[in-house]
């Protein structure tokens, strides 16, 4: 019997190595034969025939650990709630030499996990005690190295395709479709005339606030919904931003030159990207057909330095960045930090929207939140007493259900050495074969019934397992909300953690979307106030 502890099989893939990105199928192959792998490993082992879940990292670097699926197992194994993980080798666990060893050597060993690597032929059970030590240590910094070469390798291949004039960056730019030979552009008609007339109004002295009116009362489609309506599966916005106009303007690839490295990342593994500065990046000249001339390239980019803005003084709002529209999504903002109101740009470019009429007093605002949050915890409170009430009686009826198990035990093994001692006194001739076969049929019954017994009781043990894991989750996540219970203002930390988005909608309804399970109805969802 199991101490009703979590188990699992881990298997991860990077994008670099899948077909998942590019959607030829639904799952990696790699991803399958880790599967595969796993399974026949556990069929050859009967300490491991016990229910093992799934969990799958498809498309995720081994580098770092900021991956759903090994977020979710670390979490419960933080809670004392895993008991085994199996993985095909450890570089499908992580190839992070020191987050690799930490978690092997000090934080499997401290909640008593065990951990399971195929290929490398290490079972932590094996050591007892001790952990794999050296052996361990200099298998993830192989991993590790491994990953951080084969990472370059990728890259240098794809910096030469790019320093060569081949288009190696995804979807084509608005104005231009994938050509018919690998990695190339070509000039989609439709598009282009929309992007010359935009460079044109431009060069004729029109503001990005002009173009933008001109081409929403135009009723020209926007880049993403021309896309979605060639390409499908594809974001659309409805009308057109200053951000929108400003991107093909500062776009030099419809000159028909290519600018390869526009940023860079930081450093291998990292997802930070710094930005090259335009007077520092590379150029490589003519190669694809261009829409326009370097000529009006540079005239339209007079209207760019016309509309720079001065940044703001001071420090931001805590509620910038959060306040978006109701009507058109974007995100709203008040401008200058003694300004009190929070308006929506997009009217600016769409006179007849009703984004003219979203606004919010800022001070109002984060009033209402306030309350909310409040509100929220309050109701928590209360809650997280009902989840402590429900756990006591849990545990109780668990404890009942364990002591049952063992006695069901007791009797079925008791049933089985009564029918083997039946057995030998049949043989001896102590019993007639009626006898015999009279008293086997009785004892089978008992047999029967104790594994009946047994396979409710487990089956009861694994649903009160699996709401006790449940109700840890809540409590865990209601347990960071609750400590806001008594705040008097709002900081850059509490809204990080608690708040998603403020809508707000054209008739001054406010709608707060949290990052948490919204008590009033059940789910993370929208908190009217």
């Amino acid at each position: 019997m199991s101490d009703n502890k979590l188990n699992f099989e881990y298997m991860r893939l990077s994008l670099e190595d899948g077909d998942v990105a590019s959607g030829k199928v639904e799952e990696s192959q790699s991803i399958s034969s880790q599967r595969t792998c796993i399974r026949q490993y556990r069929q050859e082992r009967a300490d491991l025939q016990m229910h093992f879940e799934e969990v799958v990292d498809d498309g995720y670097s081994g580098t770092h650990f900021e991956r759903p699926g090994i977020k979710k197992i670390m979490q419960l194994v933080e809670m004392g709630r895993v008991g085994t993980i199996i993985v095909r080798d450890l570089s499908r666990f992580a190839r992070n030499f020191l987050e690799a060893g930490h978690y092997l050597e000090f934080v499997f060993p401290a909640h008593d996990v065990r951990f399971i690597s195929i290929n490398d032929g290490y079972d932590s059970a094996d050591y007892g005690e001790s952990t794999a030590g050296l052996h361990i240590a200099i298998k993830n910094l192989v991993n590790q190295m491994y990953s951080q070469d084969i990472s370059k390798k990728i890259k240098s291949a794809v910096d030469l395709k790019k320093m060569s004039g081949e288009f190696v960056y995804g979807t084509a730019p608005y104005g231009y479709k994938k050509g018919p030979k690998k990695n190339t552009i070509i000039v989609d008609d439709e598009a282009a005339l929309v992007v010359k007339k935009i460079f044109n109004m431009a060069c004729n002295g029109k503001t990005i606030t002009e173009i933008c009116r001109y081409l929403n009362d135009a009723e020209i489609p926007t880049p993403s919904m021309y896309l979605a309506s060639v390409r499908g599966k594809y974001k659309a916005r409805t009308f057109w931003t200053y951000e929108s106009v400003r991107n093909i303007l500062t776009n030099r690839i419809y000159t028909g030159d290519t600018e390869p490295f526009k940023s860079h990342v930081v450093k291998v593994g990292s997802d930070r990207v710094k930005q090259i500065p335009e007077t520092e990046r590379i150029v490589i000249p003519e190669t694809h057909e261009a829409i326009i001339s370097r000529e009006t390239y540079y005239q339209a980019r007079t209207v760019i330095k016309s509309n720079v803005k001065t940044p703001s003084q001071g420090k931001a709002s805590v509620l910038s960045s959060y306040i978006v529209c109701g009507c058109c999504g974007n995100k709203m903002t008040k401008g200058k930090k003694q300004n009190k109101t929070f308006l929506c740009a997009s009217a600016r470019y769409n006179p007849e929207s009703g984004c003219k009429n979203v606004r919010c007093d800022e001070e109002q605002t984060k009033s209402i939140l306030l309350r909310s949050i409040k509100q929220q915890c309050s109701m928590m409170e209360n809650h997280l007493q009902m989840i402590r009430s429900a756990s006591k009686q849990q545990r109780s009826e668990s404890d009942s259900l364990k002591a049952d198990f063992r006695f069901q035990r007791r009797l079925l093994e008791g049933a089985q050495t009564a029918k083997m001692e039946l057995y030998e006194d049949f043989i001896s001739g102590k019993l007639t074969k009626d006898e015999y076969l009279k008293k086997k049929a009785e004892l089978n019954d008992k047999e029967q019934s104790a594994k009946m017994q047994i396979a409710l009781v487990e089956e009861r043990l694994k649903e009160l397992a699996q709401a006790e894991m449940q109700n840890d989750t809540v409590s865990e996540e209601e347990s960071i909300v609750n400590k806001y219970l008594n705040i008097s203002s709002l900081d850059d930390a509490l809204m990080q953690e608690l708040v998603k988005k403020i809508v707000i909608f054209p008739d001054g309804a406010i709608s707060i979307v949290w990052n948490f399970r919204d008590l009033f109805d059940g789910s993370a969802a929208e908190q009217t106030g």
